[in-house]
C-alpha cells in the first residue's frame, strides 16, 4: 500500500488552489471554505512560497484583532512549507506528517507547486489497502 506514489496513487484528480502573497486574508477563507479544503498553497510566478491552512487563520486570524480584508496572506502563511516530490511514496509523506504533525503536505517539482497532500488522502489510501487485504484473506479462507 504505501509504496504508492504522491502523483498520481494518492493525489488523483485534483484542482490545485494557489494564490499570491498579497491576496487578502478574508479571499483565502472564503476559498477555502468555497472549496471545501484546508489548505491553500500560495506561489510567486508559479514558485511556493508559502502554505495557510485552517489552523493559521484560526490561531493568527480568528484569535487575534488582525483584520481578514486588509491583511496580505504573506503575513499569516508558514513560509518555505516541507515538500515532497512527486514520486515521493505514501509511507514518506505519512511519516513527515506524522512527525512534524502536519496535516496538509505540498508536492513540488522543483520549486513550482504541483500540488497538496493531505492527511485525509493518506488515511483514505491506508483504508482501501486494509479493505482490499481483508478481502483478499476471506477469498483465501473460502478456497
Amino acid at each position: 500500500m504505501m509504496k504508492r506514489k504522491l502523483v498520481p496513487d494518492v493525489v488523483k484528480s485534483q484542482e490545485l488552489i494557489l494564490v499570491t502573497e498579497d491576496t487578502s486574508v478574508l479571499t483565502v477563507s472564503k476559498l477555502m471554505a468555497e472549496k471545501n479544503i484546508g489548505a491553500v498553497l500560495v506561489v510567486n510566478h508559479g514558485d511556493l512560497v508559502g502554505i495557510v491552512t485552517e489552523r493559521d487563520l484560526n490561531n493568527k486570524v480568528l484569535s487575534t484583532q488582525i483584520d481578514a480584508f486588509e491583511t496580505e496572506v504573506s503575513a499569516i502563511m508558514t513560509r518555505n512549507p516541507d515538500t515532497l516530490p512527486p514520486d515521493a511514496d505514501a509511507i514518506e509523506a505519512l511519516t513527515l506528517m506524522q512527525s512534524k504533525h502536519y496535516r496538509h503536505l505540498p508536492i513540488t517539482q522543483g520549486k513550482r507547486a504541483v500540488g497538496i497532500v493531505s492527511i485525509r488522502d493518506l488515511f483514505k489510501l491506508a483504508y482501501e489497502h486494509l479493505v482490499e487485504e481483508v478481502e483478499f484473506r476471506d477469498s483465501l479462507m473460502r478456497t
